[in-house]
């Protein structure tokens, strides 16, 4: 397989897992909702004066932090125990050139504390493949000229851009149950803080229903060895696209609102069959191993929904509910290592009156490897160790919890993980890796909207 220690990691920064710890930060452009609890208090009145005055100017000003603590005591390459720390800084400034213009930037410091590097490999397996690798200090997230028209029905953007806030949408539920994979394992699309060259366009067809579509350059060394300022950097393998059909509801909008997003992607670069590619999977590993490669590129279509099936309306924009919400990636083509996944599961939300955006949840994760990616894997392990039989199906099954903390929230969870597989480099597991647990909290703050640089974001 054609794999390195940074493809490995192929997220620079650890937002990509944090979109399912805080949905509302990593699928919109704006700050997660802010919640006003008794023990929160105003921000400096010069500073709300700063922000009011950058506002006048035309500049919106978006400042969070995000930290994410992860531990896996029981299993991994490393045999248990090892753990994650990393925090993130994200400076997120628009300004607006026009009513019909303006201009996105994006800036995300990373504050590695402990294994921020290495956890992946430790950990490594398919419903982590989106996990933290911090190769640099800080990565240009975007840098584009967005332009608006037709009353803000139309939006065309392009420059250094990444499109997974809005397209692969990671908000159907809190926890890691609903963060697609699909899209770093088999479109090999870069983590939620970095950049890369591209453009979307997106038409509003009604107040909360939107059809898009964005296309970027595939050149992963671009951004798996650069900050995102590197911009001339490595070569083109081609394209990917994605377009979809989404709709988001809120209880303004209704008393059990529906979200859900239909859509598909290709990526045009050729690919290396599942069973026939590099490495001591391959049947024929050794001189004359043959490699095949598919040359008709990756295709495939997915669609994601949350519907609120019970709810008691208060007045409020988080009444007490329940909410199912589930999800299906599939992807087309002979030698394709995930053709499979899908995730389903369950919410309860509002039951806290002094904490309204309190939540609970589980969710069911299921990745299905094809039988020549299972067999691939097989044949490593006994190349190397003699034994281990890799399942094509692979489980996650997770529970987890939110609560809000003044501007912004803190989450924390347990995923159980069965079969879990060795994606990308089946040769460096050392044996076949067992069934077990990693307990996960991460919390967002939003430091803009506390310091009154930043107007607070209320559903």
């Amino acid at each position: 397989m054609k794999a390195s220690i940074r493809t490995l990691g192929l997220l620079a920064t650890s937002v990509a897992l944090l979109a399912a710890a805080a949905p509302a930060l990593a699928e919109t452009d704006e700050a997660p909702e802010v919640l006003a609890t008794p023990a929160s208090k105003g921000p400096p009145r010069e500073l709300s004066t700063i922000g009011k005055d950058l506002q006048d100017a035309g500049f919106d000003i978006r400042i969070h932090y995000i930290d994410l603590f992860a531990n896996t005591p029981n299993f991994g390459f490393s045999g248990g125990g090892d753990f994650l720390n990393a925090g993130f800084l994200i400076f997120n400034t628009t300004y607006h050139i026009s009513n019909m213009f303006r201009v996105n930037f994006v800036e995300t410091v990373n504050i590695a504390d402990h294994s921020a590097d290495t956890y992946f490999l430790d950990v490594g397996n398919s419903f982590y493949a989106t996990y933290p690798y911090i190769d640099t200090r800080s990565d240009l997230t975007r840098l584009t000229l967005q332009g608006n028209f037709f009353d803000n029905k139309l939006e065309v953007e392009a420059g250094r851009m990444n499109i997974w806030p809005e397209f692969f949408r990671s908000e159907f539920c809190a926890g890691m149950g609903c963060l697609a994979q699909t899209r770093a394992l088999v479109v090999n699309g870069p983590g939620n803080s970095v950049a890369q060259w591209g453009g979307r366009i997106g038409y509003n067809i009604a107040p909360n229903i939107s059809l898009g579509a964005a296309l970027t350059e595939d050149n992963p060394e671009n951004w798996q060895t650069g900050s995102g300022w590197d911009w001339g950097k490595g070569s083109s393998q081609g394209y990917t696209a994605v377009m979809h059909l989404a709709q988001r509801e809120s209880f303004k909008d209704g008393e059990k609102p529906f979200n859900y997003e239909i859509g598909a992607y290709r990526r045009s670069a050729d690919y290396e069959d599942a069973l026939y590619g590099r490495g001591p999977g391959n049947p024929t590993f050794g001189p004359g191993q043959i490699v095949i490669e598919h040359d008709d590129g990756t295709n495939g279509v997915f669609a994601q929904a949350r519907k609120v099936i019970w709810s008691q309306p208060d007045g409020t924009p988080f009444p007490e509910n329940i909410a199912l919400f589930g999800g299906a990636f599939y992807t087309f083509g002979d030698g394709q290592s995930y053709p499979l996944e899908a995730y389903a599961g369950v919410e309860y939300s509002g039951f806290w009156k002094e904490n309204p955006f309190t939540t609970v949840g589980a969710t069911v994760h299921y990745i299905g490897l094809s039988e020549e990616r299972a067999a691939y894997e097989t044949n490593a392990r006994r190349f190397n160790f003699g034994t281990g039989t890799q399942s094509k199906d692979t489980f996650q099954l997770g529970v987890h919890a939110r609560t809000g903390i003044g501007a912004g929230f803190f989450e924390f969870g347990a995923a159980y993980v069965i079969n879990p597989n060795a994606p990308f480099m089946a040769e460096i597991s050392h044996k076949k890796m067992e069934d077990g647990w990693t307990f996960y909290a991460g919390l967002v703050f939003d430091i803009g909207t506390t310091m009154g640089l930043s107007t607070p974001n209320i559903p």
